[in-house]
Formats: C-alpha cells, sequence, structure tokens
C-alpha cells in the first residue's frame, strides 16, 4: 500500500476530483432513503399509536423515553463498533462502509414496515403488549438506521475531501433529502391515510417500505469505494491499531472541541424542533384548521417551492460568506417562521408561510455536509485517526434526545389541555391552543436559540480551518 494517500480528491495524484456527475448523484440519493424514514416516523408514528391503535398516550411517550435512552446508548455504540478496523484483504475487496450501508438499508426497510403493524386493540390484547411491540420495533429499527445513518455521513467525509466536491455532494444530498419529504408528506400520507382508517397507514407504510428498497439500487453503485479511498481508509486504521485509540478517548477528544460541542447542541435543538412540528401536523390538520390531510399536499409543495428558489441563493451567499454564518443565520430566521402557527386559521396561511419556511430551510440544509464534515476532520486532526462513525454516532447520542422531548412534550401539552384522542372528536378551545403551541411556539423557541448560540460560538473558519486542513494532512502523511 501507498504510504502517501491522496487527500483532496477522487483518485486524482492532484487531488482534482476524478469523481462523474453520476457518481455523485448515486451516492447522494442516499439522503432520499434517510428522509423518507424520519419524514414518514416522525409525522405518523405518535398520532399513529396515540389515535389510530388506540395506545394510551401516557405509555406512547414513555415508549418514547425509552427510544430516546436506546438511542443514546446505541448511536455511539455501533458507530465504534462498526469503524473497527477489519482485515485488508476484506476492505480491499468489499469496501470498508459499502457492506454496512447496503445491509442496514435493506433491513431497515422491513423493520420501519412492521412498525405499522401492531396487534389489534381488540379481542383481549391489552396496552401493555402493544406498548412492548412499539418500544422493540422502533429500537430495533433505530439500530439499523444507525449503523445507515452514521456510515452514509462517515463516507461522505473519507470519498469527498475538497471544498468543493463537499459543497457539491451536499446540494444534491439536501435535494434527495427534501424529495424524501416530499414523497412522504406531499404525495404518500396526503393519498393515502384516512382518518380513523388504520389499514390505510399499513399501505402507507408499505409504499414506503417499497419505495426505500428502490433507493437501494439506486445508491449501490455511488457507495462502491475506489482503490485509494480504501487504502485512506486503510491507513487510518493502521495508526488507530499502533496508537490503541479507545472508546473514551474519542469521546473526550470530540466534547473537548467547542466547535463540536455548539454544533451538536444546535442541532439537537434544530432536530427537537423540526421533529415536534413534524409530529404536530396531522394534530394541526385535522383538529386546528379541521380540514382534510390532503391538503397537507399543498403545503409541502409550497415548501418545496421555496425550498428550490432559496437554495441556489443560499449556495451563492455561500461563497461569500463562511458556511457556518449561513447555517447558524438560516435556523434562527426558520425558527421566527414558526412562530406563526399561533395565529394561522387557513390554508392559505399555512401554505404562505410554508414557502417561506423552504427559502429558510434551504440556508442550513444547503451547507450542513460542509459544516459537519469540517468538523470532523478537526476532530481527526486531533486524534490522529479516523473515527467518522463513531464521531457521527456521538452526534447522534445528543440529537437522539429530540424524540425524548418530542414524546414528553406532546404527551404533557395533551394531558394539561384534556386532549381528545378520538379520531372523530371536535377539540376544546384549550386543547387546540395545545396543538399551536407545540406546533409552531416552542419549535421556534429552540431553533432560534440553538442558531443564536451557534452563530456566537463556532469559529472554525478562515486561517483556523486552513492550519486544521494542513495538520489534518501533515498526519495522514506520517
Amino acid at each position: 500500500m501507498d504510504d502517501k494517500i491522496n487527500l483532496e480528491g477522487g483518485d486524482s495524484p492532484n487531488g482534482d476530483s476524478k469523481y462523474s456527475l453520476s457518481k455523485l448523484i448515486s451516492y447522494a440519493s442516499m439522503w432520499f432513503a434517510d428522509s423518507i424514514i424520519l419524514a414518514f416516523f416522525g409525522v405518523v408514528v405518535f398520532y399513529f399509536y396515540e389515535v389510530e391503535v388506540g395506545l394510551n398516550v401516557a405509555l406512547v411517550a414513555i415508549a418514547f423515553i425509552f427510544f430516546a435512552i436506546w438511542n443514546m446508548i446505541n448511536d455511539p455504540l455501533l458507530g465504534f463498533l462498526t469503524e473497527k478496523p477489519r482485515s485488508e484483504k476484506n476492505v480491499m475487496r468489499y469496501g470498508f462502509r459499502t457492506p454496512l450501508i447496503l445491509v442496514s438499508a435493506v433491513l431497515l426497510s422491513i423493520v420501519f414496515f412492521l412498525v405499522f403493524v401492531p396487534p389489534n386493540n381488540t379481542g383481549g390484547t391489552n396496552q401493555i403488549t402493544i406498548f412492548l411491540y412499539m418500544l422493540v420495533l422502533v429500537c430495533l429499527m433505530d439500530a439499523f438506521y444507525t449503523i445507515y445513518n452514521s456510515h452514509m455521513a462517515a463516507g461522505t467525509v473519507n470519498m469527498f475531501r475538497k471544498d468543493e466536491e463537499r459543497k457539491k455532494v451536499g446540494a444534491i444530498a439536501i435535494i434527495f433529502s427534501v424529495l424524501g419529504v416530499f414523497a412522504v408528506n406531499a404525495v404518500i400520507l396526503p393519498n393515502f391515510i384516512v382518518y380513523g382508517d388504520r389499514q390505510s397507514f399499513v399501505l402507507a407504510a408499505g409504499i414506503t417500505s417499497i419505495i426505500m428498497l428502490f433507493n437501494v439500487v439506486l445508491f449501490s453503485y455511488g457507495i462502491l469505494e475506489s482503490k485509494k479511498v480504501k487504502e485512506y481508509y486503510l491507513k487510518g486504521r493502521e495508526k488507530e491499531r499502533e496508537d490503541k485509540i479507545s472508546f473514551m478517548q474519542v469521546i473526550k477528544t470530540s466534547l473537548k472541541s467547542k466547535n463540536f460541542d455548539i454544533f451538536i447542541i444546535d442541532y439537537l435543538f434544530y432536530a427537537i424542533a423540526y421533529n415536534l412540528f413534524y409530529a404536530s401536523q396531522v394534530y394541526f390538520y385535522k383538529d386546528v384548521l379541521n380540514v382534510d390531510f390532503g391538503f397537507f399536499m399543498y403545503g409541502i409543495l409550497a415548501f418545496f417551492v421555496g425550498f428550490f428558489l432559496g437554495l441556489p441563493i443560499w449556495l451563492k451567499l455561500s461563497n461569500k460568506y463562511a458556511a457556518c454564518t449561513i447555517y447558524g443565520i438560516g435556523h434562527v430566521i426558520f425558527g421566527v417562521l414558526f412562530f406563526a402557527f399561533l395565529w394561522i386559521t387557513s390554508v392559505y396561511e399555512l401554505f404562505f408561510y410554508m414557502f417561506l419556511g423552504g427559502i429558510a430551510y434551504a440556508a442550513g440544509s444547503s451547507v450542513l455536509i460542509w459544516v459537519q464534515a469540517d468538523m470532523f476532520d478537526e476532530i481527526t486532526a486531533k486524534l490522529g485517526v479516523h473515527q467518522e462513525a463513531t464521531l457521527q454516532g456521538i452526534t447522534n447520542f445528543f440529537i437522539r434526545l429530540a424524540y425524548l422531548f418530542v414524546g414528553v412534550i406532546i404527551a404533557l401539552v395533551h394531558i394539561l389541555t384534556n386532549y381528545n384522542p378520538d379520531p372523530l372528536a371536535t377539540q376544546i378551545p384549550l386543547a387546540i391552543l395545545g396543538v399551536r403551541i407545540h406546533s409552531g411556539l416552542i419549535p421556534g423557541i429552540f431553533l432560534v436559540v440553538g442558531g443564536l448560540g451557534f452563530l456566537m460560538i463556532y469559529d472554525l473558519k478562515g486561517e483556523k480551518k486552513i492550519r486544521m486542513k494542513q495538520q489534518l494532512r501533515e498526519i495522514m502523511k506520517d
């Protein structure tokens, strides 16, 4: 194996990328499967188990709490375990991350569907049985999602070394991510789910699972690792064997970085806002606007249009201003727009604010992969070895706390406002106010606070970023 590993581009010795556009598109399409899982799960699962299945809201919240705790444990642990060195023969033959991504994606699509076929709440089936089914299946689903997501993100850092490459992959990935959200929220859910018809949710989940499997075929070409990338992995693993980097050392090093810390805090706040908003959508359309959920499609379309209008603007601005600045500003603006859910009374108002929200969402999303890759590079430079999947797992450890917040917030609001879980019920004014609060006010506060904190603390830019990149080059050449 060559001692000098190219750090900047695909297979090019001078650092220029040789990755074709088709390769970039295929790789970035992984974000489609990632987003349809999160979009469907985030919008449907809490409502499905509370209202359609009839599981007590307190038990749904407890399941979410245990789910969040499991997430916090399994994300960094699975990332670390699957990052362990493997034989040079197997890596050079199959790749380092390719088999992990493929296998986890297929298993994820299967278990995802099973989440939505719990036992019927009739014929003697008790609440505890349904609760245990929900808990076990969502935890199993998340284990496969963790492996998939960790190596998807880590592979991006390793395969695409140049800022320009990362920018391109990030832009394509966010397009696929939005397409995934669009497919679920504008096509599948509005056209298939019916309030009070549990089987309609099962059908929608089945269709989503099949789409995921087709996506696996699409990205299977993009994730194939070149010889140079495999050698780059193995170079880092040789250093890991020599230096004997422990799991706790990776955790301590990453948490000592203020840039890593503020990123995960801000992203946790973003994840709480994002997941809480989407978990509230069925409630908002049904109980606040009193309209068929089919209108959700038009809201997402408005968001979609705003996103694609905003994306080129924010990408152009990222050439002038630091990516981290665009990222933080985007979160603040996005958060302010959430407050509109306190006063929206018609679908037309909703569509207008969803359009503006799409523009704001494009800011942070367009540079997310770029910012995250730089942050991971900073930790790698400090460690002297590759642990990107572990770092993604540590990041997910904190981000998955969002599910705990979502479960607790919705349950507490519904209990305090006397929300009626009957799918055909008309809610009292206090319960409607509660839905407005967990749809807009709380998500908005989290986003604004997180974005402002990120802007004030994160400083991996300019000369500091240049020095970090040089340090990384020197380490990998040793």
